[in-house]
């Protein structure tokens, strides 16, 4: 796990004041304050903003793109000045004004040439100062900002210094990981980390060398804080959610759920925001002291929302973020916000997931297998300017984000190329004693291991280089790559006979059934096309037979028979409105499913 503050790549600012280059999410200097003054200037003199959109993304449009409109300025505007605000507001920071001294001595005339030339004027009477009304108060003014903004730059503090450490959890405290997809948290305050060990949860005080493993727990997964930071949220293994103090002791029960859980946030009004994997449903809330849930969303099925997933309550308790899940890919996921007052949602972000509120006034959020972030403007609850690279290797898949953050911006995450739930390591053979036996092939990330029917070879998913399928023959213990897609090939299912390899990819769009012949000679051929995502589970004992899940929007996932001889037809199997997964066929022909 890794631990660093957010604060790299971050976009800060008023839009209409921004510079280009702070809108862009560069680094910046003190030249972008230079900015900021002649943008203040120019509007003192014109009337008007330099830069004006009808919306945030206009306004920095013009910033970057657009002049501001010198025609707006007074025509009695003095040169000097004119010239100080045109050097202000000059786009390349490298001919801008550097420095805000330079500012003052401009506005003085330094750099004029004619008195810098020594050139003789005749004398003309002018009236005394305070004989001047309007450039004796547009002195004071441009005096007193000047002034400020020395001040303001000379005070503000330095932007905080990025630290990195690692923690690595080994020996009873381990980390164990699963396909939950968030299993760690920091406490708001940012000085203690709870996360998912192998005999319970673990907490450690990050000023601490040891950690407390609450023990009791009955599996518990996906953690949380609450806003106070002395109680753990968390699921057990019963699907029931349940609370368990800092210092220890028995659990509480909170809330029932059904099927999987994906991610809870605890409000400051002690209500907690939840998400199951039911169809019939997508954000949940229950009072922390236990109740019966209430419905906040359902997924809209016949726009293709699978589900939504990952609630984050927004400061203040107005609002939460959560994200749509689709048929598709993560990366095609939508992060969206609801108003808890009037029950409207909107989309933020689309091609992103599991956004993560931060105090600076910014999303963080997963996508593309990176974090990134975002300004967002929490009193209109829209998302501001462009998003920029926030942390790469970060693992993020279906499952969420295994990422967290404090008040603080203290980030803590687990890093790795491996998809979650996967984690680099051996195959092995296990008796019905329970020994194990390590088999001799390379150590990498594996998933979904398939036997053969006569015990010879092992089909399996690898997932630290193209996620396609391989071959381990056990008496030669060599491993062969069956599949060469650029895309993702899933879930290997062997025929009766061993000839033939069926599994799912998304070599054609979205993830349907194909077959390859088991010593890859051959080309793969197609076994379904559908718009609906699929995954191949078992193949009867007399081969005629494939059980597969499909995604079918009105209802979910639901288990189907594929007749795979003659005339290939696909009848349903298992449709309710609840999750069908995992059918098996037994040896004698009938099929169980989850």
């Amino acid at each position: 796990m890794t631990a660093t503050a957010v604060q790299e790549g971050a976009l800060l600012g008023t839009p209409a004041y921004m510079s280009p280059e702070q809108a862009l999410g560069q680094t910046v200097d003190k030249r972008t304050d230079i900015w900021a003054l002649g943008c203040v200037l120019f509007e003192m003199l014109a009337g008007t903003h330099a830069f004006r959109g009808e919306t945030v993304s206009e306004t920095l449009a013009e910033v970057m793109k657009s002049e501001p409109p010198w025609v707006a300025l007074p025509p009695d505007t003095p040169a000097t000045l004119s010239n100080v605000v045109r050097r202000c507001l000059e786009k390349d920071p490298r001919q801008r004004v550097r420095d805000i001294g330079d500012v003052r001595l401009a506005l003085e005339g330094a750099f004029d040439p004619a008195a810098a030339a020594g050139t003789t004027a005749i004398a003309v009477p002018r009236p005394h100062l305070w004989q001047r009304p309007l450039p004796l108060a547009t002195a004071i003014l441009m005096v007193s900002i000047v002034t400020g903004l020395a001040i303001w730059t000379l005070r503000r503090p330095s932007p905080p210094q990025v630290v990195r450490w690692t923690i690595t959890p080994s020996g009873a405290s381990a980390l164990s990981t699963g396909f939950s997809g968030s299993e760690l948290a920091i406490s708001p305050d940012g000085t203690r980390l709870v996360y998912v060990g192998t005999n319970g949860l673990v907490l450690r005080a990050l000023d601490q060398l040891q950690p407390t493993t609450l023990r009791g727990l009955g599996g518990a997964i996906l953690p949380f804080f609450s806003p106070d930071g002395q109680w753990i949220g968390f699921w057990d293994e019963t699907s029931a959610l349940r609370k368990v103090a800092t210092t220890g002791g028995p659990p509480v029960k909170v809330a029932a759920s059904a099927g999987n859980r994906y991610g809870a946030s605890w409000g400051a009004d002690s209500a907690i925001i939840f998400a199951t994997q039911d169809p019939s449903s997508g954000l949940l809330r229950v009072s922390a002291d236990g109740g019966e849930p209430e419905v906040l969303t359902r997924p809209n099925l016949s726009q293709g929302e699978l589900d939504h997933y990952w609630p984050e309550v927004l400061p203040g308790g107005r609002a939460v973020l959560f994200t749509i899940v689709t048929m598709g890919a993560i990366d095609d996921a939508q992060i969206a916000v609801l108003d808890l007052r009037t029950r409207t949602q909107k989309i933020l972000i689309r091609g992103g997931s599991h956004a993560r509120y931060v105090p600076s006034g910014h999303l963080v959020y997963g996508a593309a297998g990176a974090l990134r972030a975002v300004g967002f403007d929490l009193r209109r609850l829209e998302a501001v300017g462009i998003p920029v690279p926030v942390l790469d290797g970060v693992i993020i898949d279906a499952c969420g984000c295994n990422v967290s953050i404090s008040a603080g911006g203290t980030l803590v995450y687990i890093p790795g190329g491996a998809q979650l739930g996967s984690p680099v390591g051996s195959l092995v053979w296990v008796d019905r004693q329970g020994r194990e036996e390590a088999l001799s092939m390379p150590v990498r990330a594996h998933r979904y291991p398939r036997l053969s029917p006569d015990g010879t070879k092992v089909a399996v998913e690898a997932l630290d280089q193209e996620r396609d399928i391989w071959i381990w023959d056990v008496a030669r213990e060599t491993l062969t790559r069956l599949t060469f897609d650029p895309g993702e090939d899933q879930y290997p299912v062997w025929t009766p006979d061993r000839r033939r390899v069926l599994f799912r990819s998304e070599r054609s769009g979205s993830f349907n059934l194909f077959g390859q012949a088991a010593d890859g000679t051959g080309t793969v051929e197609r076994v379904t096309e559908s718009a609906n995502e699929q995954a191949p589970y078992s193949v009867s004992p007399d081969g005629t037979r494939l059980v597969f899940r499909e995604d079918v929007p009105a209802t979910g996932q639901d288990l189907k028979v594929l007749t795979l001889q003659g005339e290939r037809r696909a009848e349903p199997l298992v449709q309710t409105a609840f999750h069908e997964r995992n059918g098996e066929i037994s040896p004698d022909g009938p099929v169980a499913g989850v």
